[in-house]
């Protein structure tokens, strides 16, 4: 599914200044992954979720959106545990499994605007799946905005407003990539112009949250950002 870019005057408006990207989902192939570490923890504590059912209620939440959720579902606080069996958990599995988005590389390479990402990630878990990934060369420290470092999370629109802030650009003037309701949520409101590649929303909240570019495959990005500057 894609849609072109063009339909939409708006777009054809904006002189982007900088490509905001998410991370998990969109730069690197780890939500899966999340979600079978996620599903094996709440095994442990006896809550019976499909993996559906896990995708669905966490992705695109940070950590301490996910404990919430639980919390509130079991009605008490979670094991002193279950935080670091978590990320052992993610952590094993990353290390087997996780791949930087195919095509991703490549676009990096030939982007010409000036680009960072902004994540729900916490910095240490951020800096292992870039360094395992190879994507570290393309995102140095400073270009690298966590939900830890900026103090808010998705779907909180504060996160890229701080993010374009610290960079120096206008969000309204900021392509966001981004694949979750979160993180949709929090582009949209932020004031950006936001397109998602493979997203996890239904086409109704896509078309209610105004998303003007849906892409599945990482080579029509340039092309369909070269339409919609042109």
């Amino acid at each position: 599914m894609c849609f072109s870019c063009l339909e939409d005057p708006d777009v054809m408006s904006v002189v982007f200044e900088a490509v905001l990207f998410d991370c998990d989902g969109v730069l690197v192939d780890s939500e899966v992954i999340a979600t079978r570490a996620l599903h094996r923890s709440l095994q442990d504590i006896n809550i019976t979720l499909s993996l559906d059912e896990v995708a669905t209620t966490f992705t695109g939440q940070s950590f301490s959106q996910c404990v919430a959720l639980i919390e509130a579902h079991r009605g008490s606080s979670l094991p002193e545990n279950f935080m670091e069996d978590n990320r052992r958990y993610f952590r094993d599995m990353m290390e087997q499994e996780l791949v930087a988005m195919p095509g991703i590389k490549e676009v990096l390479q030939s982007l010409t605007l000036p680009y960072a990402l902004v994540t729900n990630s916490q910095a240490r878990e951020l800096d292992v799946k870039l360094k395992h990934t190879g994507l570290d060369t393309f995102f140095p420290p400073e270009h690298r905005f966590d939900t830890e470092t900026l103090g808010v999370a998705k779907p909180n629109p504060e996160i890229y407003r701080r993010a374009a802030a610290t960079l120096g650009f206008d969000i309204k003037r900021c392509l966001i990539v981004e694949d979750s309701f979160p993180g949709v949520s929090a582009g949209v409101h932020s004031g950006a112009t936001v397109w998602c590649y493979r997203p996890h929303l239904t086409q109704e909240e896509l078309d209610n949250f105004g998303v003007t570019c849906v892409f599945t495959d990482w080579v029509q990005f340039l092309p369909l950002l070269n339409q919609a500057t042109w």
